[in-house]
């Protein structure tokens, strides 16, 4: 399945056929396509070309300290409370029993 864009081709892949052809599907993007991931098709993320400009981080650190200067996060000041640790959360959700909910549901 393929949608096209005035600005370049858009095509949709599975998860699966992405981990069997992962090299051809970064070849395409190198080339300027887009790739739309699916799961049970609902897309879930997408690949585009970066410009040759975008540095990647040497570090965590580094990126951390880039979001940092954008303003994006804030470093914490401390420590967390053993208190605080050891706050349980009040919901009794069982997270599993949603999960599996989910899944029947094909989200």
């Amino acid at each position: 399945m393929a949608m096209i864009r005035r600005d370049g081709a858009v095509k949709t892949v599975k998860i699966a056929e992405l981990k069997n052809r992962l090299s051809h599907y970064l070849r395409l993007v190198q080339r300027g396509e887009s790739i739309l991931v699916c799961e049970r098709d609902w897309v879930i993320a997408r690949i585009d070309r970066i410009s040759r400009e975008t540095s990647v981080p040497e570090s965590d650190t580094a990126w951390l300290d880039r979001l940092e200067r954008r303003g994006v996060i804030r470093s914490g000041s401390g420590k967390l409370s053993r208190q605080w640790l050891a706050r349980r959360p009040k919901g009794q959700a069982d997270v599993v029993a949603a999960l599996l909910r989910d899944r029947e549901e094909g989200r």
